[in-house]
């Protein structure tokens, strides 16, 4: 190539240049022949992370508070279970203590009301006086009350005027009698020579109570044999 060839060569060149650059300057959608140096800001991204931490942590200390809630529930939840169980029991044990000792004091109540009621009737009991029939018909003429220890049957077969039948072979029967007469008069039990209920008849309204009771040993058939007043 020749130096002319290469001069004219060169000229297109520069003019192409001139003109492309001329070209791009001019138009505002230029192309860069210098690029411009990028800048990397990482803040945002390192506060956003700092965010997804904070709100991790959050989460983390709010499942912790949600699971220390939780096992307090549970613990006040036994704590009071078992709260209720132990005032059950100790309910329970007071009623149980309260009725044995109310047992107790049942018993010892009627244990001292037996023993009080033992000495009252020991207090109480006038042992029967034995009499012979002058003494007997002494006490008829006064209009003491004489009762007949016998049967039914012997009573209605003869006694003495104006006695009271109360068999004791039926004692059962005859309580009620006994419980209306008045426990402070003079009472003369008897029955015939040959037996003893009338003894046991006296003793027994001694025991409940009777403190005037005399025994006429001779009975019906002494009285009779006398010719006293008779039914």
């Amino acid at each position: 190539m020749n130096k002319k060839a290469l001069l004219q060569i060169t000229g297109i060149l520069v003019i192409t240049l001139l003109t492309g650059i001329f070209f791009n300057l001019s138009n505002p959608n230029r192309i860069q022949f210098i690029a411009n140096e990028k800048i990397v800001n990482f803040s945002q991204s390192d506060s956003l992370l700092n965010a997804l931490r904070i709100q991790d942590s959050i989460l983390k200390a709010a499942d912790s508070l949600m699971n220390s809630s939780n096992k307090r529930e549970d613990s006040l939840k036994l704590a009071m279970d078992k709260h209720i169980q132990d005032s059950i029991l100790a309910a329970n044990k007071t009623d149980s203590l309260k009725r044995i000792h109310d047992s107790l004091k049942t018993i010892n109540q009627k244990k001292e009301d037996s023993i009080k009621n033992a000495q009252n009737q020991v207090q109480d009991f006038v042992k029967p006086i034995d009499i012979k029939i002058d003494f007997a018909k002494a006490l008829f003429d006064k209009k003491y009350r004489f009762i007949d220890a016998r049967d039914l049957s012997d009573f209605g077969a003869g006694h003495i005027q104006g006695a009271m039948n109360i068999p004791f072979h039926e004692i059962e029967k005859y309580k009620d009698r006994l419980n209306d007469l008045p426990k402070d008069q003079v009472y003369v039990t008897y029955c015939s020579s040959a037996c003893d209920v009338s003894i046991d008849l006296a003793y027994y309204m001694a025991k409940l109570g009777f403190k005037k009771v005399y025994v006429f040993h001779g009975g019906w058939d002494e009285w009779k044999a006398a010719g006293f007043p008779a039914n």
